[in-house]
């Protein structure tokens, strides 16, 4: 699997742009620390008031990559894995409209969404859901994750992996995790 994660100029995959990407690979139920990566991607107008949320500044992401090559090392990293992201609808969304610019199609992703995963597995024992509970640091709270700054495309993918192999532990513990009921493609 890659967990991966996506840093924007704001939350509208028609407008709006990728301008970090993180990633680190999760083998055998281990995440893989010496895979990890963070690139900063140039974006053709201001961070604007994002940088509030994610603390990238334009002079930093102007010294990025651009899209096309953060996407290859993105896509080279994640050949034959399945995706793994904290809230996927928006991370796909831009990737899928970001591929589109740079390789005129948009590929199928086969993700795992550890805020869906959580968010089924309350439904189905009938536990109520409340604004906020499945935000990625709410949820590593509740399984007792060490507390990581947030909005680091980085910093959120290894969070992110380390929330889903916390997850898949507490589903059975005597085999591994089987990811087929979870798996969506994108």
């Amino acid at each position: 699997m890659i967990a991966a994660d996506l840093e924007l100029t704001g939350l509208n995959a028609a407008a709006d742009q990728i301008i970090s990407v993180g990633w680190t690979l999760i083998d055998d139920g281990r995440v893989r620390l010496g895979t990890n990566r963070h690139v900063l991607v140039t974006a053709s107008r201001t961070v604007g008031s994002s940088a509030a949320i994610h603390e990238l500044m334009d002079n930093e992401v102007a010294g990025g990559v651009e899209p096309g090559e953060a996407l290859s090392q993105l896509f080279e990293a994640a050949a034959g894995r399945v995706w793994v992201f904290h809230h996927a609808a928006l991370d796909v969304a831009f990737l899928q409209r970001a591929c589109r610019e740079w390789a005129g199609m948009a590929p199928p992703f086969a993700v795992l969404d550890t805020m869906q995963i959580e968010l089924g597995w309350r439904k189905r024992r009938d536990q109520p859901v409340k604004q906020g509970d499945l935000q990625l640091s709410k949820l590593r709270s509740d399984y007792h994750l060490p507390r990581y700054t947030a909005h680091n495309a980085l910093v959120d993918a290894l969070a992110t992996a380390e929330l889903l192999l916390a997850i898949a532990a507490r589903l059975d513990r005597k085999k591994p995790l089987d990811i087929a009921p979870y798996l969506r493609y994108a």
